[in-house]
């Protein structure tokens, strides 16, 4: 039996209704996201070499955030 219950994840501040608990690289591939950036899942970093790896969930806070160079 599969359920249709959506996930409430925030994503930049705004609430998000995902259908299912996914990879950072499935939501990625899902989202229009532009340029370089990071992820940030309730405030911790997640390296791009990780994205496959770690699983969002419900109640998830998911910041995109553009990196910074400076000097």
């Amino acid at each position: 039996m599969t359920s249709n219950l959506m996930l409430q994840v925030q994503l930049n501040g705004e609430p998000l209704d995902i259908n299912h608990e996914q990879t950072v690289s499935e939501f990625v591939d899902k989202q229009d996201f532009n340029g370089r950036f990071v992820i940030v899942i309730n405030d911790e970093m997640v390296a791009k070499s990780r994205w496959q790896d770690v699983v969002i969930q419900g109640g998830d806070r998911i910041d995109i955030v553009s990196p910074i160079s400076g000097g």
